[in-house]
């Protein structure tokens, strides 16, 4: 009965995703978050640059 819960562990263990690549899987979502938020910003600025620069002609 023992080696049934033993297994049955050790199987529970090997499905779970390792640490490391779950920390990877979340430093690159949080890359991309981050570069996807700089990138609207900076559209966001120079629109708003642009349309400065139109009213003063």
């Amino acid at each position: 009965m023992t080696e049934h819960f033993t297994g049955h562990n050790k199987a529970r263990l090997e499905a779970r995703p390792n640490r490391f690549f779950l920390a990877c899987a979340i430093l690159a979502l949080s890359i991309a978050f981050l570069m996807s938020a700089a990138l609207a910003g900076t559209t966001a600025f120079r629109k708003e640059w642009q349309f400065a620069a139109d009213a003063k002609v």
